[in-house]
């Protein structure tokens, strides 16, 4: 289905504000305002600040929740959990009735992997503990789907029980960039790709440049890059991406990895949608439909 007239305009948007970033291939989310304000959850809403094995986290329940979500955000190696994220866990508490528990995990512009993963997977871990995790899913988006199937690999590994199913939305899972789409959508990304006066054939590596955060760690490690990881006993998961994403074949990648260990994977492609289209739900039809097929698939 050919994407909605508010869809469109919203990715001329974004392909505006990212121009300047685009222009010098400088990270996005490195050059995102930092400034953390503090947060006003909505009135209807409960709201706590906990500890999750050292590593804080946030809880926001809705009125009549039927169940708990795990949340990974996003944002790389710089972005904590900020008004964007917490926006994105009052979503997933309202259009999809659960209580989120948020992790926060450090950030910051000197860390190198593993210091995100060992924060999820010490977050993860402590829940574990604590909690039934078969009463919960988890949901990633981005680089938090990265450390999401990096953290649920590590636990599998320990033999403990994971969450019942896992929702990957716009996965940055292969830090390697070896899939095509980094090229077949060099010019469709509004928020990642080449600037029209840039040549792919001389500038497109550009796109495939090495994050800091990967450090010295073979890019293809699973656990750094979780599209070449074992996905062996996990539960179902659902990946979610937007077909004009530089890194949609990110997703393409976890889901056929899934697939080829029996994992029950489903892969969800939306025609001409960019990274984390979700978050403008309820403006978007087709971030609509995401929560709706991501509500069916929890049900």
């Amino acid at each position: 289905m050919r994407p909605s007239l508010a869809a469109r305009l919203v990715k001329t948007a974004i392909r505006l504000y990212t121009y300047p970033r685009r222009r010098k291939q400088a990270s996005l989310s490195e050059s995102i305002s930092q400034t953390v304000k503090p947060y006003r959850p909505p009135a209807d809403c409960s709201w706590e600040r906990i500890d999750l094995g050292g590593v804080p986290a946030e809880v926001l329940s809705p009125p009549d929740p039927i169940g708990k979500i795990l949340h990974f955000h996003g944002g790389g190696r710089t972005c904590p959990l900020n008004g964007l994220y917490r926006r994105t866990a009052e979503l997933y508490a309202r259009r999809l009735s659960q209580t989120v528990y948020s992790i926060d995990y450090r950030t910051g512009a000197n860390k190198v992997h593993p210091a995100l993963l060992d924060d999820c997977f010490s977050a993860l871990s402590a829940l574990a503990e604590r909690e039934n995790l078969s009463d919960f899913a988890a949901i990633g988006d981005s680089m938090g789907a990265n450390l999401m199937l990096a953290a649920c690999m590590k636990l599998r590994d320990t033999g403990a029980e994971l969450p019942r199913a896992l929702i990957a939305v716009s996965p940055f899972a292969d830090l390697s960039a070896s899939g095509l789409s980094y090229v077949r959508n060099a010019r469709r990304d509004p928020l990642y790709a080449l600037p029209w006066h840039m040549s792919v054939k001389k500038h497109g590596y550009k796109l495939r440049r090495v994050p800091p955060y990967a450090g010295d760690t073979p890019l293809t490690d699973p656990f750094l890059s979780p599209a070449f990881g074992d996905y062996t006993c996990f539960p179902p998961i659902l990946i979610q991406v937007g077909e004009c994403e530089t890194s949609e074949s990110d997703a393409e990648a976890v889901f056929y990895a899934a697939k080829r260990c029996g994992a029950d994977a489903e892969l969800s492609v939306y025609e001409g949608m960019f990274h984390d289209f979700q978050i403008f739900a309820p403006f978007l039809r087709e971030s609509k439909e995401a929560f709706a097929e991501a509500r069916r698939f929890l049900s």
